[in-house]
């Protein structure tokens, strides 16, 4: 029997991301939702289905067994613990929410009423993404030593026009750390683990908009590595660059590729042992043969169904997408107070800096 499902937040964009991933998975749709009812009726007819302006209104007509939540991130928080407590397993879109306390309740929710509360971080199914995984899961970058993350996605100033939301406190809750880059904060978590220190420097260089367009930022782990971070919507450059180096091997990112630079000997051996003062290690450097991923939702959506029905683990569950969630929060958090910040997040000092922001007096 196919899965019951429900979609609340039809009228977003990324809906026409999730409606091949919902046809190829054959889940039957039984009812969708959103607050713009032409939206909500359209996508209706388009999946046979009725629709209901209220999100709770379909969740007590229908009692669908899971819910995607396709509704803007400030919603998120709300909407999902409403599914939760309704009975219904969640798939919320990325970022998870606005803040990591709004998180923490999902999560608790999701514990509370013993259903699955997924994330879409469809970018860990990517090829290089999983075989990158497992390369270091082997051992074959030693112990992490740096992260090197740039992410540029140029946006002109009519993307901000398009939405009066867009690049605002109360809209987004943050700007290119909020909106375009949550997946590449997630692959850095996913790869090399959450860091334990930030401190950042967050500007809005061209655009008029209330958010930042820009963030430079250093980070630690508790090993003590040490990465760098870019992400732009007013610079020029490639989508992703990313580079995770270790004291046996190094993995670079490339085109859809993944390149791997492996060491002789452990850096810590040879720096100990080495009798040539201007010696390395001897490097060698290989693409790598990826594993079979697609890095779309259609492979989220997959695992999602084999977890509801099968118990299968999830790609990412509600802690997973929490972890770049804080990290985006503590970056907007160090650089609103000009001071390093440490993981966990003092939760009530970022809700306290949130309002400020958003009331205008950050």
């Amino acid at each position: 029997m196919a899965v019951r499902f429900g979609v609340i937040g039809v009228g977003a964009g990324v809906f026409g991301m999730h409606q091949p991933a919902l046809a190829a998975n054959a889940v039957e749709v039984i009812g969708v939702s959103d607050v713009n009812p032409d939206a909500a009726r359209d996508r209706a007819e388009e999946l046979g289905c009725p629709y209901f302006v209220d999100h709770r209104e379909l969740l007590e007509r229908t009692r669908p067994d899971a819910v995607a939540v396709l509704a803007p991130h400030p919603f998120h928080a709300a909407i999902t613990v409403d599914c939760l407590d309704a009975g219904a397993h969640v798939l919320a879109e990325k970022p998870i929410a606005v803040e990591v306390v709004e998180a923490d309740r999902m999560i608790e929710a999701a514990q509370r009423n013993q259903r699955l509360l997924a994330v879409n971080l469809q970018h860990r199914t990517r090829s290089e993404v999983r075989t990158a995984r497992r390369l270091i899961a082997e051992g074959h970058l030693g112990e992490l030593q740096r992260v090197q993350l740039t992410a540029i996605w140029t946006r002109p100033a009519y993307y901000y026009r398009m939405g009066g939301w867009r690049g605002t406190w109360r809209g987004e809750g943050g700007g290119i750390l909020m909106n375009q880059s949550p997946h590449n904060l997630d692959l850095v978590c996913h790869l090399a683990g959450q860091p334990s220190r930030v401190v950042a420097w967050n500007r809005t260089l061209y655009h008029e908009i209330e958010t930042e367009d820009t963030s430079v930022a250093m980070l630690e782990w508790p090993n003590g590595a040490l990465g760098t971070l870019l992400v732009s919507t007013a610079q020029l450059g490639e989508a992703e660059r990313l580079e995770f180096a270790g004291t046996r091997g190094v993995l670079e990112f490339g085109r859809g590729g993944l390149r791997l630079v492996e060491s002789d000997q452990d850096l810590r051996q040879f720096l100990a042992e080495s009798q040539n003062p201007f010696g390395k290690p001897r490097l060698e450097s290989r693409d790598v043969a990826l594993e079979p991923g697609g890095g779309d939702h259609t492979a989220i959506y997959a695992n999602f169904l084999d977890a509801v029905e099968h118990g299968a683990p999830l790609v990412a569950d509600g802690a997973q997408g929490r972890l770049s969630l804080e990290v985006a929060n503590a970056l907007i958090y160090s650089s609103a107070t000009g001071q390093p910040v440490s993981l966990p997040l003092d939760r009530a000092a970022y809700t306290r800096l949130l309002e400020r922001l958003r009331a205008g007096t950050g």
